[in-house]
């Protein structure tokens, strides 16, 4: 078909209405709207470009009668009618000066006056449908002292007397409306849009002429293909609708298909089957769809949709996520399906779809990826340190954009969260919002919009949301189609929907981080009374939702943490490990990722498990034994401590010890049912990675090439000073870091510095090479010619990655322990020396007697010392282990690391540690804790700049050494600086009275207690503060050590390190910088 001639984009024609009488006057007769025709549903009905434009003369007569009054005035559209009036009247009022502002009837009259008065609007288009909503609105404003006017649309006699067989075409002209004799003002608004209020409330975005002319340039929907479009699906009043409806045409000279005007009954109701129904009878070649469409056409039994689908030139979707299986699917068939993404504030960025090339359209297997002109000047996508980027667009010459949210620049951040492709560098995938993001307690971000659109295409399932944000553990809003709601009185229906949703809820965790899984129990079936609160696009407003279900979520973690419900869950037949222990196996099984199998014998925690899923265990195992008609096995539930799984991490340990709780009488006592006491158990792993060590082939360490060093945990606290230290020292040749896979490790690493203030540029430098790996693994993960290179080229191994869980026991840190020795034999192994830095903790030191002297330089003798936690048991076992090694000639040494805090220059000490969190919530509580004893906090400026001083040393290094201040300080000192600080009259309290009063606010927490008493998620830490104090015999209890009270040697950190050995002591200035950091964080006023 003859594409009919276009208008100039020149700009001569700046105006809708001018650019619909250029093809009026071109060709008038060719098709601006198709629909199928009343009388005949199988005919088609066109109405042309002279028929619109006569229409739109018509509405604009009725609208202003001879042009009376000022251009500009905004008249609000609260219609529920036919796409051809709607189009029509947006061009009437065009035509006749005035400023359509098309607004959602879904909106709250209290939303619809907001938007109102944000453009002073006092003018409302309205109808029968309608009144209801706009005498509400009208009434809101009345209070206000504001007066509407109201006018009736104008019905499709008036507008197209011919079809309502009113007038023959030819006796249907209209005497032209008079243009204005005025310039148009290029920035003057031409057009509102509101936002969808998919975040929140919606806003007012203006279109000036001139935006609204780069828009027509910008082939939203892709104009360089012959395509005849679908445009039945998008309501009008959106920009998706109404630009595809009421520009495409005046862009392209192509008509596109709607449904039959039924004026003056109600419009047809969009649906996934008449969508279908008109586009195959018009022959559409493109569809424009919400994704709940595309899911439908997946999912449905009807052939001939998927067949029909096949035919399209393209699938375009767009206004939210699609799960990948089902665009997999489509795709695999034979659907040229593709991503639309637009932006009401920055209009459309993207590569558009007709762009691509025709062959890869059909059956691309990229279909979810955009490419963005990343080059593009305009065009800015900024690392969130996670793998995510944020779409962030700048106003250039001849790029406008409607607002601006960036502080001090012309640009606009979209919220919009994107990864890019791993092996295609112009590609990038929409991941979701940082408004959606869900920040967990833990610290932990999840992105929920995959995992949600997974779990909102099965088809039991109408939507759904996520939620978490400050919790442990997330948890989701599931909505139910409306034919299988269910009463929420009706327990034994909620329990059976969620089975029959279980199956595929697993398989979306599959998509996301563990820490990100859904548990069976944290589903929340909503009501069929209280609907998901949606958007004009038809997504879950997650605000409204939250807002809404806030008491349900509430009541959810309440009875989580009390552990009384078993979702369902039956228990074993009997505790006997026979019974017991497959049913242990099945529900861990159920915990950890689809495909996994969990083996009675080793540690959970090396199978999948975390902290987590430990919790839900327990929890599972609580409920079960509640469950009995015991009151034996009843009784047993309150004897199962809050670490169980942590304690008895083996299938075979937990039915051990269910046992002996539910039965005392049968056996030993579940305290001594361990073989090995945790001494043993220390002694055990000692010997069991000590024995058979290599002798170190090296037999010295001399002058050599300069250092290329191996670095492990380089995103971690410590990691990153020490590899910023180390790339600004240009005697180091080359750093390799090992990191876990990521989607972006570089920009993982630059967000990891730029958080704590670190230069980043280095990192973009020839002698930095990023590794993605773990230690653990054969081979670290890597591949074998990488594996080479490092191993054949490193001088230097620094081994800083560890796992900081103070609940897990030492047989869940031993694959980590394993991962010490590959290393200790990979140094021993070369032809040339390989020295080991490994960093341990001086929390080995937690039960070491002050009456002793100093903590030594050395390793510890006694393992009782290191025993209570596993982590500090762990590092007990590497220093043995190294110093094994060192008996065989292998350079290694442990770097008993202290508590490192800011650095003196910036004071950036991370908001996430227990000192800033302690400092933030003595503001709430009103006094600061008093303590006594030195403080050997050491900066890590002086970390990094140490750790380049024992690489570049010569000198064989010691076995150990405690990396703490030399000089240690008072608390006091740090007490006074703080003070001075934080406004100088903060009252200094007893520290066991500064936790009584954190414990006061600790009995029922609101929200807003625990962000401004950040202390609340960690009390048990601020206890053990309290305890030293307390104990009559003056020995050291609890956990408070590391960091007061305790002296250590430090005579091989200075001996090795100038940086150590110049480091003056801790000074009141010093420890105000840290105020000042987070202050300028935003963390304290």
């Amino acid at each position: 078909m003859d594409v009919p001639q276009l208008p100039p984009p020149d700009g001569s024609l700046p105006t809708l209405p001018q650019i619909a009488d250029f093809h009026a006057t071109h060709h008038p007769n060719s098709p601006w709207f198709l629909f199928p025709s009343k009388d005949s549903p199988q005919e088609l009905v066109s109405v042309t470009y002279h028929e619109m434009v006569q229409a739109s003369h018509r509405v604009a007569h009725i609208m202003r009668p001879n042009r009376e009054g000022p251009d500009g005035e905004v008249i609000a559209l609260l219609l529920h009618t036919d796409t051809l009036l709607y189009v029509t009247v947006v061009h009437g009022l065009f035509r006749a000066g005035f400023v359509p502002y098309p607004m959602s009837p879904r909106n709250s009259p209290q939303g619809l006056v907001h938007m109102l008065e944000t453009v002073s609007c006092t003018r409302i288009l309205g109808q029968a449908s309608t009144c209801g909503l706009v005498h509400q609105v009208e009434r809101e404003m009345q209070a206000k002292g504001i007066q509407l006017r109201i006018d009736d649309m104008p019905g499709l006699p008036e507008m197209f007397p011919q079809l309502a067989g009113k007038a023959s075409s030819t006796s249907a002209e209209v005497e032209p409306y008079p243009a204005s004799d005025k310039p148009v003002e290029p920035r003057a608004p031409s057009l509102y849009f509101q936002t969808s209020g998919s975040t929140g409330s919606p806003k007012s975005i203006h279109f000036t002429y001139r935006r609204m002319a780069q828009w027509l340039g910008s082939n939203v929907f892709g104009s360089s293909r012959d395509v005849r479009f679908g445009a039945m699906g998008p309501p009008t009043f959106h920009p998706m609708g109404l630009l595809l409806q009421a520009t495409y045409p005046l862009v392209t000279g192509r008509e596109v298909v709607i449904y039959t005007p039924q004026h003056p009954a109600p419009p047809v109701v969009p649906h996934p089957q008449n969508v279908y129904e008109v586009a195959k009878l018009a022959k559409c070649t493109a569809l424009l769809a919400v994704p709940s469409f595309v899911e439908a056409w997946s999912l449905s039994l009807d052939t001939e949709i998927i067949e029909y689908l096949k035919t399209l030139t393209v699938l375009l979707y767009g206004g939210g996520p699609l799960a990948l299986s089902t665009g997999d699917k489509l795709v695999r068939a034979g659907v040229p399906l593709r991503n639309g993404y637009g932006c009401t504030e920055i209009g459309n960025p993207m590569v558009s779809w007709d762009k691509l090339p025709r062959t890869s359209t059909k059956t691309d297997p990229d279909w979810v990826w955009f490419r963005v002109p990343v080059d593009a000047p305009h065009i800015k996508l900024e690392s969130q340190g996670d793998g995510t980027y944020e779409l962030v667009i700048y106003e250039i010459e001849g790029y406008d954009i409607a607002m601006y949210n960036v502080p001090g620049e012309k640009a606009y951040a979209t919220s919009d969260l994107f990864e890019p492709h791993p092996t295609k560098p112009d590609l990038w995938k929409i991941v979701g919002r940082k408004d959606d993001v869900i920040t967990l307690s833990t610290g932990e971000k999840i992105v929920p919009i995959p995992q949600e659109a997974y779990i909102a295409s099965i088809p039991l399932i109408d939507g759904c949301m996520m939620f978490g944000r400050e919790r442990e553990q997330p948890g989701i809003l599931i909505e139910p189609r409306p034919e299988h709601a269910i009463e929420q009185h009706n327990e034994a229906a909620l329990v059976a929907f969620r089975n029959k949703i279980w199956p595929q809820i697993k398989e979306a965790n599959e998509l996301a981080p563990a820490f990100a899984r859904i548990y069976k129990e944290m589903i929340i079936v909503t009501d069929p009374d209280k609907p998901l609160s949606r958007s004009g696009k038809g997504t879950p407003i997650r605000k409204q939702v939250l807002v809404a279900y806030s008491e349900e979520i509430e009541k959810l973690y309440e009875t989580i943490s009390a552990s009384t419900n078993n979702y369902g869950i039956a228990p074993p037949m009997s505790w006997e490990a026979t019974d017991s222990e497959p049913w242990l196996v099945y529900q861990a099984t159920s915990l950890v990722l689809q495909g996994q199998s969990i083996s009675p014998v080793f540690d959970l925690f090396q199978q999948g498990f975390d902290s987590l899923s430990a919790t839900f265990f327990r929890n599972r195992i609580i409920g079960a034994l509640r469950a009995s008609e015991s009151s034996s096995v009843r009784q047993a539930a309150q004897r199962i401590s809050s670490n169980f799984v942590f304690e008895h991490p083996t299938i075979e340990q937990l039915a051990a010890t269910l046992r002996s709780l539910v039965d005392p009488s049968g056996g030993a006592d579940a305290a001594t049912l361990h073989a090995r006491t945790r001494v043993d158990e220390i002694r055990a792993m000692i010997e069991k990675y000590s024995d058979d060590l290599p002798t170190a082939r090296a037999q010295a360490f001399g002058r050599g090439a300069a250092p290329i060093v191996l670095l492990t945990g380089s995103t971690g606290n410590i990691g990153s000073h020490i590899l910023a230290y180390l790339l600004a020292e240009p005697r180091v040749a080359r750093v390799y870091t090992l990191n876990r896979p990521s989607a972006d490790p570089r920009g993982r690493l630059k967000a990891a510095l730029s958080e704590r203030d670190l230069p980043v540029k280095e990192l973009d430098g020839p002698r930095l090479v990023l590794l993605a790996g773990d230690v653990t693994r054969d081979n670290f993960g890597l591949d074998d010619a990488q594996y080479r290179e490092v191993i054949a080229s490193v001088t230097h191994i620094i081994h800083s990655a560890w796992t900081v869980n103070f609940n897990l026991a030492l047989q869940s840190f031993e694959d980590q322990v394993a991962g010490v020795r590959k290393l200790v034999d990979i140094s021993a192994g070369t032809d040339r020396p390989v020295r080991l830095l490994v960093t341990s903790s001086i929390g080995i030191a937690n039960a070491w007697d002050p009456a002793k002297g100093p903590v030594p330089e050395r390793p510890l003798p006694d393992p009782e010392i290191a025993a209570s936690i596993g982590y500090t048991a762990s590092k007990y076992v590497v220093e043995h282990i190294l110093s094994a090694a060192r008996e065989r000639g292998i350079p290694a040494t442990a770097m008993r690391m202290g508590q490192a805090c800011g650095p003196r220059e910036t004071g950036a000490w991370g908001t996430t540690e227990w000192m800033p969190i302690m400092t933030k919530s003595s503001v709430t509580l009103g006094c600061l804790p008093a303590m006594s004893g030195p403080v050997a906090w050491i900066p890590l400026d002086a970390v990094g700049q140490a750790y380049v001083d024992w690489v570049l040393e010569e000198d064989v290094l010691p076995a150990l050494v405690n990396v703490v201040h030399p000089r240690p300080t008072n608390w006091d000192v740090v007490l006074r600086g703080l003070r001075q600080e934080l406004g100088g009259n903060l009252p200094i309290v007893p520290v066991q009275e500064w936790v009584s009063k954190l414990e006061e606010h600790a009995m029922n927490p609101t929200a807003e207690d625990l962000a401004q008493i950040p202390a609340l998620k960690i009390v048990d830490f601020f206890r053990s503060l309290a305890r030293p104090a307390q104990d009559d015999a003056g020995t050291s209890v609890g956990g408070a050590e590391s960091i007061v009270d305790l002296a250590y040697e430090t005579s091989e950190l200075v001996r090795y390190s100038p940086a150590m050995r110049g480091i003056q002591p801790m000074s009141e200035e010093y420890a105000r910088s840290w105020v000042r950091y987070w202050r300028a964080k935003g963390f304290v006023a």
